[in-house]
């Protein structure tokens, strides 16, 4: 994956806050949950309009980084199919947008 399709922030929240501001971020950027592994931090959500269709795949990472700090990278993946049209990075960045809305940023 390359720095381009990634997208890092790092927050004043604990893991728990990240998750539930992150599901709420997706909710308002349009994204559907594919798939989580919350022992793992991964969380995986599609913008298309049928789960595994066309339409931009962004994977969120969460991790602590230090007690009460916690750093969120986003990474995008543009899934193609028929009437598949937009930008690449454009629901990672809404998703993104809206996080940070949510969420404190770290000092």
């Amino acid at each position: 994956m390359s720095a381009g399709n990634t997208r890092s922030m790092t927050f004043r929240a604990s893991v728990g806050e990240a998750v539930a501001a992150l599901q709420d971020a997706a909710g308002r950027a349009g994204m559907q949950l594919l798939s989580s592994d919350a022992a793992s931090g991964i969380f995986v959500f599609t913008a298309g309009r049928m789960v595994l269709a066309a339409g931009e795949k962004v994977t969120a990472q969460i991790s602590e980084v230090a007690p009460g700090t916690v750093q969120v990278t986003l990474s995008s993946n543009l899934q193609f199919g028929v009437g598949n049209i937009g930008r690449n990075g454009a629901a990672r960045d809404r998703m993104g947008d809206a996080l940070a809305q949510l969420l404190p940023p770290a000092a």
